[in-house]
């Protein structure tokens, strides 16, 4: 399984997400109604390697919801789902409950930053995002 799609399964966990099941947590790009979820890679790269021929690598993702916000309260409500989805994540990476990549990929951290509104379109739906950042070590075989 993809280091992609095993994220996906991964954040499906969180307890909120049960608004919308796994399959309708798209790749790189929200749906046209609101509601949507997706995940998107970001980048990544090796960040060390050690003389056994581990290495370390940090994937960057960014989680898009697209809800209403076209007043007050629905932002608010998008604002504590960003909020508890950061902290869920964070509590995930204090506790060590990471996602399971097999036997060849370790995860060693989690962290999540900006959880922000990041476009308002013409219908009232807001698309928010939050950045994620998880750092993994490849086993040498």
């Amino acid at each position: 399984m993809s280091i992609l799609k095993t994220l996906q399964d991964y954040i499906s966990q969180f307890e909120h997400m049960e608004l919308q099941p796994l399959s309708r947590v798209l790749t790189d790009q929200v749906s046209k109604e609101a509601s949507s979820y997706a995940l998107a890679p970001a980048g990544n790269g090796k960040m060390s390697s050690d003389i056994l021929g581990n290495k370390t690598y940090q994937n960057n993702y960014v989680f898009y919801a697209k809800e209403m916000a076209s007043d007050e309260t629905d932002r608010q409500d998008n604002y504590d789902f960003l909020e508890a989805f950061s902290l869920w994540l964070e509590d995930q990476n204090d506790n060590r409950i990471f996602p399971d990549f097999g036997d060849r990929y370790e995860t060693e951290e989690i962290v999540v930053s900006n959880a922000m509104l990041f476009d308002i379109e013409e219908d009232g739906t807001g698309i928010y995002q939050v950045q994620i950042q998880i750092n993994l070590k490849k086993r040498s075989m």
